[in-house]
């Protein structure tokens, strides 16, 4: 079953996948929508050569990017608060002169 969507909202579609950074290409980007996602007018829809340019622009600049780091499990933060405020190892402090 296929969606049935402008080709503006296609174009609108296809620009937030590109600027997510998990694509290289328009021609991923209309692979994802026609066959993964089932929408007919992908095919289409990128027939004009000045929306794969930026297509393929968008795509350069969120690969670009650093990625984000992931968020710390609440675990993890626990973990991480809890060897701050632990005090040094006895046996790593400094001896004293005799």
């Amino acid at each position: 079953m296929g969606w049935d969507v402008s080709a503006e909202t296609l174009r609108q579609l296809a620009r937030r996948m590109a600027q997510s950074g998990k694509f290289c290409s328009w021609r991923l980007i209309q692979i994802e929508l026609r066959f993964m996602q089932g929408i007919r007018e992908a095919e289409s829809c990128f027939g004009d050569t000045a929306i794969r340019f930026e297509l393929d622009d968008l795509c350069r600049q969120a690969q670009r990017r650093p990625a984000a780091a992931p968020a710390r499990t609440q675990t993890q933060q626990a973990a991480a608060a809890f060897a701050y405020r632990r005090p040094a190892a006895a046996h790593l402090r400094l001896r004293t002169a005799n």
